[in-house]
């Protein structure tokens, strides 16, 4: 009789621990899942940081030779070089479109960060109003990566690019 009781224990110990590592396995996978998406979350949080401070740079530039220089006076010729001033930058050139009373100058920008291809595309529109009051509004969309060192633009598409948008108007 005792022979019977012993066979029917292995049985049961071979059950149980099935069970326990069944358990085991789901709480494993189960923290692995949550690992994964914080750290998901951390790093497009991190990308949007750096697209939000590409963006805060072009803003800077753009207000640093509004503020310091005539480059965007509605007297400007059909280019100026916007590499004073915007420490990081290379030397670049604004196209100016003229409209009626609006002109539109626009540049690309790249961080200076060197370990990242963080850019920024500015567009500084000054408008003439009555009474010679003039309205300038700077539009800046700075993005995490995408620049492109063989033609000096922040046109370089990804599907990981992330992009963020300041404006400022006065």
């Amino acid at each position: 009789m005792m022979k019977k009781t012993i066979q029917n224990n292995r049985g049961y110990t071979l059950l149980f621990a099935v069970l326990v590592s069944s358990i085991v396995l789901s709480v494993g996978i189960s923290i692995l899942t949550i690992s994964k998406k914080e750290f998901l979350l951390s790093s497009s949080a991190r990308e949007s940081i750096s697209a939000f401070y590409a963006a805060d740079s072009g803003l800077e530039c753009a207000l640093y030779h509004s503020d310091n220089t005539s480059v965007f006076s509605t007297t400007t010729n059909s280019t100026v070089n916007l590499s004073l001033g915007c420490m990081g930058v290379n030397p670049i050139v604004a196209n100016v479109v003229s409209g009626s009373d609006t002109y539109n100058f626009t540049f690309d920008l790249k961080t200076q960060n060197v370990d990242s291809n963080a850019c920024a595309v500015v567009k500084v529109s000054v408008e003439d109003l009555l009474n010679g009051y003039v309205k300038t509004t700077i539009l800046s969309k700075g993005y995490n990566l995408g620049w492109d060192d063989s033609i000096k633009k922040c046109n370089s598409p990804s599907p990981r690019r992330v992009e963020r948008a300041i404006e400022y108007t006065y």
